[in-house]
C-alpha cells in the first residue's frame, strides 16, 4: 500500500472494526478497598500477628496486659491499612491513565481526506497521520516519511528511536519500520498502516498483564523470604521455650518423682496457669521475632 491511497471507507471502516475489534482497551475494576485490606491479612506475617493477638485477648482475662494487647492490634492495623492504601491508590491511578489516554486525538486518511477523530475510533487498516508530540494510538508500520520516536513508555528506554518506511520493493517489515500504541513521536512527520489494534496491540496486553499479576519487585521477594526464615525460627524458638518451661516447673522442679508430676498434671487449676504462662511466653517470642514493620516494604 502507498500513501496515494485513499485510505478507508465508511464500509471498510465498520467492516475492519467488526472483524478486527475496536481500538478500545477494557479496565477491570473489580477490587474494592475492603477487598485488598482483607487480601493483605492474608500475608504471613499478619496471619502471626493475629494469632499473637488472640491469643493474648485470651489472656486478658487473666493478667489484664492491655499494653501488650493493643500494641499487637496496631501493628496490625498500621502494616494493613497502610499498605492497602498504597495498593488501592496505584490503581485508581492506573485507572484514571487509561481513561485520559482513551479521550486522546489522531489524524487518520479516510476516503482521501485527513481528519480528527478520537484514539478508540481507530481501526485495522486506518492511515494514520503521525506528527511530533503525537502519541501513536495503535500497533503498525511506516509506509511513508520518516520518525524518531520516545518508547520508554513500553521498554523503560528514555531514548529516540529512528523509524523508517518500508522498502516498497522488497515489501518486506522490520523492527525499523514498526510502531507501538502508546509510545510518543519525538520529530519528523510520516504515515503508519495500522496492522494491530485495542487488547492485541502490545501496550494492550502489557496492560491486562499488569491487572492480572502484579509485578514482585526483588527487594520485596527478598524481604519475604527473610520474613518467612525470621518467622519459623521464632516458632521453632518459642515451642522450645514454652517447652522448656513446662518440662522444668512439672519435672525438674517436682525431681523427676513419677507420684508428683502426676499430681501436678491432674491439679487441672495449676497446670493450666502453667499452660497460660508457657503460651504467653511463646506470644512475646514470636511478637518480638516477628518484624512488624516489614511487611510496609
Amino acid at each position: 500500500m502507498n500513501i496515494n491511497d485513499n485510505g478507508l471507507n465508511i464500509k471498510e471502516v465498520e467492516h475492519n472494526r467488526t472483524q478486527y475489534g475496536s481500538n478500545t482497551i477494557s479496565i477491570t475494576k473489580n477490587n474494592k478497598f475492603i477487598n485488598i485490606l482483607m487480601a493483605s491479612l492474608s500475608d504471613p506475617i499478619i496471619k502471626i500477628l493475629l494469632i499473637a493477638l488472640g491469643i493474648k485477648i485470651v489472656f486478658l482475662f487473666q493478667d489484664f496486659d492491655w499494653y501488650e494487647t493493643i500494641g499487637i492490634l496496631i501493628a496490625i492495623f498500621v502494616a494493613s491499612f497502610i499498605s492497602s492504601v498504597s495498593e488501592y491508590g496505584s490503581e485508581k491511578a492506573f485507572i484514571k491513565m487509561q481513561e485520559e489516554a482513551s479521550k486522546i486525538k489522531c489524524r487518520v486518511k479516510r476516503e482521501g481526506k485527513v481528519s480528527e477523530i478520537s484514539i478508540d475510533e481507530v481501526v485495522t487498516g486506518d492511515l494514520v497521520l503521525l506528527e511530533p508530540g503525537d502519541k501513536i494510538p495503535a500497533d503498525g508500520y511506516l509506509i511513508k516519511g520518516e520518525i524518531t520516536v520516545d518508547e520508554s513508555s513500553l521498554n523503560g528506554e528514555a531514548k529516540e528511536i529512528y523509524k523508517e518506511p518500508i522498502d516498497s520493493w522488497k515489501n518486506t517489515i522490520n523492527d525499523k519500520n514498526k510502531v507501538y500504541r502508546g509510545t510518543v513521536v519525538y520529530s519528523n512527520t510520516a504515515y503508519m498502516k495500522v496492522t494491530q489494534v485495542g487488547e492485541n496491540t502490545l501496550y494492550g496486553k502489557i496492560t491486562h498483564e499488569l491487572e492480572e499479576v502484579q509485578p514482585i519487585s526483588p527487594l520485596k521477594v527478598r524481604l519475604t523470604n527473610l520474613a518467612k526464615i525470621i518467622s519459623r525460627i521464632g516458632y521453632v524458638s518459642s515451642f522450645l521455650v514454652s517447652f522448656s518451661y513446662l518440662f522444668s516447673v512439672i519435672v525438674i522442679n517436682n525431681n523427676f518423682d513419677v507420684n508428683l508430676i502426676r499430681e501436678t498434671l491432674t491439679n487441672f487449676p495449676l497446670i493450666t496457669s502453667h499452660i497460660l504462662y508457657a503460651l504467653t511466653l511463646s506470644v512475646t517470642i514470636i511478637v518480638v521475632a516477628v518484624p512488624e514493620g516489614l511487611h510496609l516494604l
